[in-house]
């Protein structure tokens, strides 16, 4: 059966798809069936051209396609004929994915200046910026262009763009936060080190000559010269007990240690510690790991994929992070379905059938092990009569994730009768009359398969 004029999320059959740039397909985890599709797509195609070439068939290559779009591997895009004017309004700009229209042209203006723009103006500092300037600077634009941020959400191209950005940022502040490398930085670029020079404060003044230079101005008074006395008579000993009765003079005493001194001395060495690169770096990651944890366990899978994400970036060689980072996408993913597979049935609900069949094929390719997604899906595409060897494999599909529910069984029957698999079909209805002995569906399929006259 032919496609739709319009598939909904990709748009009409004559319109065209584009590969996001500086796609990185591996971070994806495209599938075999995605990573052929995508390459038929290859820089920008025809939606129809992609489904004449496809060896999926039309319906299988249209879900492939919607998965891609899911994934911001590929967007709609828009050509300009050769010698045709180019269109007054970006083409980005017209993109649908969840971003408001304002942070969109940020985005876009931002990534087209990086290349012009050096260390400091891509943190928005002047040249000669200190290093706590560059710190919070940082900060600032990581909470603004770190894609995580939008964990979920639909980014299309701008995923790409938003990556490319933070990128540059983070180049940038490692440069300026590091003393060598930021010296050779400026070393290289001579501006920027003469305007750091120029920002840095002047030196401190010449202090006023000290007290002893002072009194060498001054005249000597002359000598007073006075009479000695004749020194003391020496005392008679006097007579004691002992041959030490006398004690010795006594040292005095030091004072008592202040102890509100001691008290502030030790809090500013704890906050030194604090910032030594090696423990802050430390503590933080513990910090990352512990909210991701708690994020886990309260079912906040978005919050916990950011959280474990960052610390993969400071720390990729700890496997435990690694294991949890993939639990969070998965967690995500199977919360993202079961939201898509809602939004099929209310679509289903209004008569959108075509949009409901892209929410279940959507949900399906999110998680693999969500059984009412397949089963929907296989439903749906069997109403539509679509391919029936894909209804098949969905049907199959929530049998084996879900065998005790008897419309799982009733439709692998009837999508098995469709490919002409009568035997499979049979054991498929007895099951579910198995579970139900009163299902009128079940026995009348059974009955027919039987009296075949």
């Amino acid at each position: 059966m032919s496609a739709p004029n319009t598939i909904i999320g990709l748009g009409a059959l004559t319109d065209h798809i584009a590969t996001v740039p500086q796609l990185d397909a591996a971070r994806l985890q495209l599938t075999a069936e995605e990573g052929s599709v995508l390459q038929l797509v290859g820089r920008v195609e025809r939606i129809d051209q992609v489904l004449a070439r496809s060896k999926l068939g039309e319906p299988r290559t249209i879900a492939v396609l919607l998965a891609l779009r899911a994934k911001g591997a590929i967007v709609p895009a828009r050509v300009v004929p050769r010698g045709a004017p180019a269109p007054v309004v970006d083409a980005a700009m017209a993109e649908q994915v969840d971003l408001e229209p304002e942070r969109k042209k940020e985005i876009i203006e931002l990534e087209r200046s990086l290349d012009a723009m050096d260390h400091f103006a891509v943190l928005g500092l002047k040249p000669g910026a200190p290093a706590s300037e560059v710190k919070q600077a940082y900060y600032n634009a990581s909470r603004r262009f770190h894609p995580d941020r939008y964990f979920g959400k639909n980014l299309g191209s701008f995923r790409a763009r938003m990556e490319r950005i933070f990128r540059r940022l983070t180049d940038a502040h490692n440069v300026l936060m590091q003393p060598d490398k930021r010296e050779a930085y400026l070393r290289a670029n001579p501006a920027l080190a003469q305007a750091e020079r120029a920002a840095a404060p002047p030196p401190p003044s010449a202090p006023p000559p000290s007290a002893p230079a002072q009194q060498l101005l001054t005249p000597e008074p002359p000598p007073v010269h006075q009479v000695s006395s004749p020194p003391p008579a020496p005392r008679p000993p006097v007579a004691s007990s002992g041959p030490s009765s006398i004690p010795p003079p006594s040292r005095p005493l030091a004072p008592p240690p202040d102890d509100g001194a001691s008290e502030a001395r030790r809090a500013e060495r704890q906050a030194r510690l604090a910032r030594h690169p090696y423990l802050a770096r430390t503590g933080r990651l513990a910090e990352l790991i512990a909210r991701g944890k708690a994020a886990i366990a309260s079912g906040d899978w978005e919050r916990a994929y950011h959280d474990f994400h960052q610390v993969q970036t400071m720390d990729p060689k700890n496997r435990e992070v690694a294991l949890l980072l993939v639990k969070a996408r998965r967690g995500h993913d199977s919360q993202r379905a079961t939201i898509e597979v809602a939004r099929g049935r209310e679509m289903e609900q209004h008569g959108d059938t075509h949009g409901a069949m892209s929410a279940y094929r959507l949900a399906c390719s999110l998680d693999d092990q969500n059984a009412e997604a397949a089963w929907r899906c296989a439903r749906l595409g069997h109403l539509l009569g679509q391919d029936a060897a894909e209804s098949r494999g969905l049907a199959q599909r929530a049998v084996d994730l879900d065998p005790g529910k008897v419309e799982h069984q009733l439709m692998l029957g009837k999508v098995l009768l469709d490919t002409g698999s009568k035997k499979l079909a049979k054991r498929a209805f007895e099951d579910a009359a198995k579970l139900a002995p009163d299902n009128a569906e079940a026995k009348a399929a059974l009955k027919k398969l039987r009296w075949t006259f």
